[in-house]
């Protein structure tokens, strides 16, 4: 069993990561343009962290309705989780930001 002070040191460690571990997610984000508008506004709170809950409250629609469009989401970038939803987000915002 890894004791603490070993996982911090890995942590630490400064070794590249793999080609293979490297992910970019760009066939996710060339699927982004087929959000509707309400799909991509949840797409870019996802991206910032937001819950279901935040979301809704932020605009002004149920929860339920929030879980309907992050499983929109989910099938048109052809992700698996919300959380892989979040990365493609915040991937595509990283983007904005480097091209402005």
């Amino acid at each position: 069993m890894a004791t603490q002070g070993s996982l911090i040191g890995l942590a630490k460690r400064k070794a590249p990561l793999a080609p293979s571990a490297r992910r970019t997610w760009q066939e996710e984000l060339d699927r982004v343009p087929s959000l509707s508008n309400r799909e991509f506004d949840v797409f870019r709170l996802l991206g910032d962290g937001e819950s279901n809950r935040s979301i809704a409250s932020r605009l002004a629609v149920t929860e339920r309705t929030v879980k309907a469009h992050v499983a929109q989401i989910l099938t048109k970038l052809r992700v698996e989780s919300r959380l892989q939803a979040g990365l493609v987000s915040y991937a595509w915002i990283e983007t904005l930001r480097t091209t402005m």
